[in-house]
């Protein structure tokens, strides 16, 4: 029974927040834009992440009748639904009780990390997904059965090709097998070679790309931190790690008690878990980093379960005012996001809403120009949003190049396809629009002809005014 409870409450959670964003959500995030980038270019990585992340976006390209908004929302819920029955599941395995279980996955209600924080990524919600699973499977190859390190190996692989941060837990579990006598008995069996074999396999050409094309990703996260002291590290961590309070409040209400476990394979996936953690935490105190908050916040998926196997007494009876309290937790964030998308606080039901009819109407200018759909865009920052709302998709005709390492791009485009398929730009106005207006692109192509050029207006939101963008035309070989 408490299963097919679980799978109804998942899958309701994951159906009500994907038909809410979808319909009330005005533009997808950039990381959308980049995922269907990376996804169009079927490599094995990407300027900022590894392969996981393109090959999830990827069978949006053969839905053809699917819109791309939807399939990204529909997506970004499933997996968090995927890995709140692994978190679930965790929680079961190491506390030995379901309602410490339910307790920690209700718990989940209280962060944005299943939810409103978790959509604006294409890479956190795979991890929110993969994350759960992957130390469970890692439980149970070291409590159950050796073979469970064949799944520990498929997650921590796929996790790592999601996002490089996945390798702090991979590296923990490593010197667990080496420190820990009971699990340094995984060495004796062939098993645990085939699973390090099928990592290896998984990461193997992801190093070889990154090789290839300058160790651009690692290039770009070194980028976003700074030497500096950063005092703010712990406001960051509270705003993720707060509803841990509130689950320890319920907890000492239902008169458990909540101290360091006596089983030593729980304190083995304690230890795994915090200390990669604390490691960062030192890390970033002397590093500042803008996006310190999103890289620490799947972390927290793993946080309810791992604290409910804490606790002394596990036939303890939580309070049912607890439960009651996580769950309209959760009604009430549903509810509070689509008021605040209706009535536009913050301009958030409205942000960036102008790029969707721009895009449409210019796939419609191309139609009615040459009675084909448009395949090639270029130019300017906005010519990337046209990948991904121009109902014919078009592909971005943005070379890569190892030296100004562009961060949407096309892996595979050559003259000629341009010249077969013609292209639109989209060029800055100053004053007037002439060839100069698309210098960029023409630096990238300087074989390229404009055939026509015309002024259009746009403007982003209601926020924003509007300014004028010159449009410029590649007409298709005959």
């Amino acid at each position: 029974m408490n299963r097919i409870l679980l799978i109804m409450w998942v899958g309701g959670y994951a159906l009500l927040w994907s038909l809410v964003t979808i319909s009330l959500d005005p533009t997808v995030p950039y990381d959308a834009i980049e995922a269907l980038n990376w996804a169009q270019n079927a490599e094995w990585g990407s300027p900022k992440n590894p392969w996981l992340v393109g090959l999830a976006m990827r069978p949006a390209l053969w839905m053809t009748n699917v819109p791309l908004n939807v399939y990204w929302y529909a997506t970004h819920f499933l997996a968090i639904a995927i890995g709140m029955v692994g978190s679930w599941l965790l929680a079961k395995y190491l506390s030995g009780s379901e309602r410490l279980a339910w307790l920690a996955l209700l718990t989940l209600n209280l962060s944005g990390v299943i939810n409103f924080d978790i959509i604006s990524y294409n890479d956190n919600y795979l991890l929110v997904m993969l994350w759960p699973w992957m130390m469970l499977f890692f439980f149970l190859a070291i409590t159950k059965n050796p073979n469970w390190w064949l799944l520990f190996s498929v997650a921590a692989g796929l996790a790592t090709m999601a996002k490089y941060s996945s390798l702090a837990f991979v590296a923990s579990v490593f010197i667990a097998t080496l420190i820990v006598p009971k699990i340094r008995q995984c060495y004796r069996y062939p098993v645990f070679y085939i699973s390090l074999l099928i990592g290896l396999i998984l990461i193997a050409p992801n190093m070889y790309w990154q090789w290839e094309h300058n160790f651009v990703a690692f290039r770009w996260v070194d980028s976003q931190i700074n030497n500096q002291f950063n005092p703010g590290l712990f406001i960051n961590i509270l705003s993720i790690y707060y509803p841990l309070v509130i689950l320890w409040w319920i907890l000492s209400r239902s008169k458990a008690s909540v101290k360091w476990p006596q089983q030593p394979f729980n304190q083995v996936m304690l230890l795994t878990y915090l200390s990669p953690l604390l490691v960062i935490f030192v890390w970033f105190l002397f590093h500042q980093g803008g996006r310190l908050t999103e890289w620490l916040q799947p972390f927290f998926i793993l946080a309810p379960a791992l604290f409910v196997s804490c606790v002394d007494n596990t036939k303890v009876q939580p309070v049912r005012g607890g439960y009651i309290g996580l769950i309209s937790t959760g009604c009430l964030l549903l509810v509070g996001y689509s008021v605040v998308m209706l009535t536009n606080v913050a301009n958030a039901g409205q942000k960036m809403n102008g790029i969707i009819p721009f895009s449409r109407e210019l796939g419609q200018v191309w139609q009615q120009r040459y009675g084909t759909p448009i395949s090639y865009v270029g130019g300017e920052y906005l010519a990337e949003w046209l990948t991904f709302y121009v109902p014919s998709r078009p592909k971005i005709i943005t070379p890569w190049s190892n030296t100004s390492e562009p961060n949407v791009y096309n892996a595979h485009i050559r003259l000629a396809d341009i010249r077969r398929s013609g292209v639109m730009l989209i060029g800055q106005s100053e004053g007037k629009c002439s060839d100069i207006s698309f210098k960029k692109v023409m630096q990238q192509w300087p074989q390229l002809r404009i055939d026509a050029i015309s002024q259009v207006t746009f403007r982003l939101d209601n926020k924003h005014d509007s300014y004028p963008l010159c449009i410029g035309f590649v007409n298709p070989e005959e």
